[in-house]
């Protein structure tokens, strides 16, 4: 079994959360900290850590052995790897919730409730356009792991069809009846009524889509994305929003977070803006009810596997920066 001496814990833990780990780890020191109670020391004392530390304190972290991170994501974690240490993250925690605020999304886009909202504040009583319709829509998914996958099947649910954009082009899972690969992205965007962004954080995904590939797709279609600010041009949204070539557009991820007050796409007409809450939770800080028990659940998936020295259904893959198999 494998031993544990310091665990760090940098996310919200309820006292049963807790309980639980005392239960596992006995003989362990467990130190839960905040944002604001972290210190370089508590992470130098850890040999393994749960949460999304700031990066640049694993610097100085010499004992770590494992790292769990709260996110899917593993930008800026990388590079443990390099060091021999274990890196696993939260794929599979997100999928519900990402999936469900990006139907949403879709639906107020749909009903163009952004200029009603506005319409609403003035005093207006004006209709602004027929609805569009999930039913009978085509969906390009850019990004259909995990979270795209669950996304994807609630648009069918409603009568979609939907074309999935993964790295490889690979099966279709539920809910996806066609599937391409990242380089087959440019074919099916004219295609799209809608299309939806949940990609990682690449270099092949950096300003991935631009004004060129906004071009491809069909006048008055709608564009969202929840997964990384660096995939969309801010430039080549707005523009495309004024000039009209997107009906509407929602994101909750930005080029730069949070969004500078004085940007121009505060002012973006038919443009939803959210400041990054489609996964319920902030580093170090708080998380909805939802994920604070999501998130923790596959931490102790993983603890458990860790503890009887099997492997962790969460590795990260060090040539992908994905866990090494969908679940």
């Amino acid at each position: 079994m494998a031993n544990i001496d310091h665990l760090l814990t940098y996310f919200p833990m309820s006292d049963e959360h807790l309980a639980r780990l005392h239960t596992l780890l006995p003989d362990t020191v467990i130190t839960q900290r905040t944002c604001t109670e972290l210190t370089q020391a508590d992470v130098a004392a850890a040999d393994v850590i749960f949460g999304n530390i700031p990066p640049s304190m694993l610097d100085h972290a010499p004992n770590l052995k494992w790292m769990h991170l709260s996110s899917a994501g593993t930008d800026g974690y990388m590079h443990l790897m390099d060091r021999g240490i274990l890196l696993t993250n939260g794929t599979g925690a997100y999928n519900d919730s990402i999936a469900e605020f990006m139907l949403a999304l879709t639906s107020a886009l749909c009903i163009r409730l952004p200029g009603y909202t506005r319409n609403q504040q003035q005093g207006i009583w004006k209709r602004l356009s027929w609805a569009k319709t999930i039913m009978d829509s085509t969906v390009v998914v850019l990004g259909c792991g995990n979270i795209g996958t669950a996304y994807a099947k609630r648009m069918h649910d409603l009568g979609a069809y939907v074309i999935g954009v993964r790295r490889s082009a690979s099966a279709c899972p539920e809910g996806v009846d066609e599937m391409v690969s990242m380089e087959q992205a440019d074919e099916v965007l004219p295609r799209a009524d809608i299309v939806a962004m949940i990609m990682p954080n690449t270099p092949e995904t950096a300003g991935f889509m631009d004004s060129r590939r906004i071009g491809l797709m069909k006048d008055g279609a709608l564009l969202i994305n929840c997964g990384r600010g660096n995939a969309l041009d801010p430039d080549a949204l707005y523009d495309a929003l004024v000039s009209g070539k997107l009906d509407s557009a929602a994101i909750d991820v930005a080029y730069l977070e949070p969004l500078p007050a004085e940007d121009r796409l505060w002012t973006a007409p038919n443009l939803i803006i959210t400041p990054h809450i489609a996964g319920g939770w902030r580093p170090g800080g708080e998380a909805s009810p939802h994920m604070a028990q999501t998130v923790v659940k596959v931490f102790l998936q993983n603890l458990e596997a860790y503890l009887s020295d099997t492997e962790l259904p969460n590795t990260v893959d060090t040539a992908t920066g994905y866990t090494k198999k969908h679940r």
